[in-house]
């Protein structure tokens, strides 16, 4: 990384690109809403983080909601510090200011995983570096996650997006989603079609009979049917609210699903409430 002295600078919006394969979602939730009552009012307090490219041109590493939120408001530059970093530096920064997020998805955790990994991996082949343990070891320790769960995480990147949805929504379990990690990508999508036929989400043991089906060369769509059909995986439920009973506390440009994302946040900052209250009361 780069020895020069930092300074913070203004930089038009149209001269920063966002992070190539960025892996964390920037959507209008809570927290963009709550950042962009901030900017309106105080301007942007943290200078974001670019790194310089070609032509004039720079690429966004750390501020990607903030640089969102000055576009939708119509302000035309961001404070930022560029750094000189490489391409492997650059990752391992990005990741890291990422992981500060109050909430973040699974298929976010994934990819970001398994980018860091692969810059881990980059700069200790680059310095010569022997391997002293896995990089995921490494991973695991920074985000108090464990070795296993780290790779997990990464495993899931061979999702196709459609079933990877499904675990962000929590309709699949992280075991079970490994498991079908397994599976060659153009099979997950007959088992996406097969899901979506039978309005079910497969068991962990159903995932096990899928992957063996396809470790003993024994997967075709009827074979699939008989593992759902024969021992029905976990239906989809569904729940219906009116909107009338939701419309006061959401904007009316909110979309069905930007709703429901911000019902299961406020459900799981009850549930964590509610474990505090609890030791507490201990």
């Amino acid at each position: 990384m780069s020895t020069t002295k930092e300074a913070i600078v203004q930089i038009p919006l149209d001269r920063i690109q966002p992070f190539k394969d960025h892996p964390f979602r920037v959507e209008p939730d809570e927290a963009m809403a709550q950042l962009k009552e901030s900017i309106q009012r105080n301007g942007v307090l943290t200078a974001a983080t670019v790194r310089p490219l070609s032509d004039g041109m720079y690429e966004m590493v750390s501020g990607h909601r903030r640089m969102a939120v000055c576009k939708e408001l119509g302000i035309e530059s961001i404070p930022s510090v560029v750094r000189n970093l490489s391409d492997d530096e650059a990752i391992l920064q990005m990741v890291e200011s990422n992981q500060q997020r109050e909430y973040i998805r699974p298929s976010e955790k994934a990819f970001a995983y398994k980018m860091r990994d692969d810059a881990l991996k980059h700069i200790r082949a680059g310095r010569g570096v022997p391997p002293t343990g896995r990089t995921t070891e490494q991973i695991g320790k920074e985000n108090d996650e464990s070795d296993r769960n780290v790779r997990r995480y990464i495993r899931l990147t061979n999702l196709i997006p459609p079933i990877l949805d499904l675990v962000d929504a929590k309709k699949i379990g992280p075991t079970t989603a490994e498991l079908l990690s397994y599976i060659p990508k153009d099979k997950q999508e007959i088992i996406l079609s097969v899901m979506q036929a039978e309005l079910c989400a497969p068991s962990k043991t159903q995932a096990k009979q899928l992957r063996q089906l396809h470790d003993d060369g024994a997967f075709t769509e009827e074979a699939v049917m008989d593992v759902f059909r024969n021992n029905k995986g976990k239906a989809v439920e569904k729940l219906s609210i009116p909107m009338e009973t939701l419309e006061r506390f959401f904007r009316q440009d909110e979309t069905p699903a930007q709703m429901i994302e911000a019902i299961v946040k406020a459900l799981e900052l009850l549930e964590k409430k509610k474990k505090r209250d609890r030791q507490m009361e201990r």
